[in-house]
């Protein structure tokens, strides 16, 4: 692009920009929180079969992305989410009213981010739960590894049999791990272009004089 039309392309933006609405502030649907009905408790005894909690998708905070001449951003562009898919069932309660407790078993959460102190129920869908933090907008993010312990309840407060989950995301370390073999490149091709220099000068020595 032309120096003269990607200043063009700036001025438009910024001129866009202007008489824009202000942006609205990143919104993502939290878990809501999980209410015993004391009501339910006489008749049900039954507590819920909570089968699978798995981790589905990671998000990391990123910094302003390069878009033509300059730079994109969003409101949400700083912000870390991890998605956990639940599977519980109960023979009361259904499953959008089935809340979750969880609880940090191992490792260390990422900062930022804080466990619900009570049950919640998933305010997504019936099954997805979303941890939301404040991860930084930048691309030079740190690895985090923990196991959070999870527990389902209906809403007489019967509670199941506890599961596990291990949430990663080793980023940082495999960048470490990666420079190491990128390393030896540059002194191997100095030796080769040595050699092939030093053969060359010495069939210059060896041509005979005519």
């Amino acid at each position: 692009m032309h120096r003269s039309a990607c200043v063009w392309v700036v001025a438009t933006l910024l001129g866009a920009t202007w008489f824009a609405a202000p942006a609205r502030a990143c919104s993502i649907a939290g878990p809501q929180a999980h209410m015993i009905d004391p009501s339910l408790q006489a008749a049900d005894q039954v507590a819920p079969v909570f089968s699978s909690v798995s981790v589905t998708d990671i998000k990391r905070g990123q910094g302003p992305q390069q878009s033509g001449c300059g730079e994109s951003a969003t409101s949400c562009d700083d912000i870390g989410i991890v998605t956990l898919v639940l599977h519980a069932s109960d023979d009361t309660t259904s499953p959008e009213h089935i809340g979750y407790r969880l609880t940090l078993q191992s490792g260390t959460l990422p900062a930022g981010l804080m466990l619900p102190a009570d049950a919640v129920e998933p305010g997504f869908d019936d099954r997805t739960l979303l941890l939301v933090w404040i991860d930084g907008n930048s691309d030079d993010q740190e690895s985090f590894d923990f196991t959070l312990r999870v527990v389902a309840i209906d809403l007489a407060g019967n509670e199941s049999a506890a599961q596990t989950v291990r949430v990663s995301d080793e980023r940082g370390m495999a960048c470490a791990v990666a420079a190491p073999h990128r390393a030896p490149r540059a002194p191997f091709l100095v030796a080769v272009l040595g050699l092939v220099l030093g053969w060359a000068a010495g069939r210059r020595r060896r041509r005979p004089v005519r």
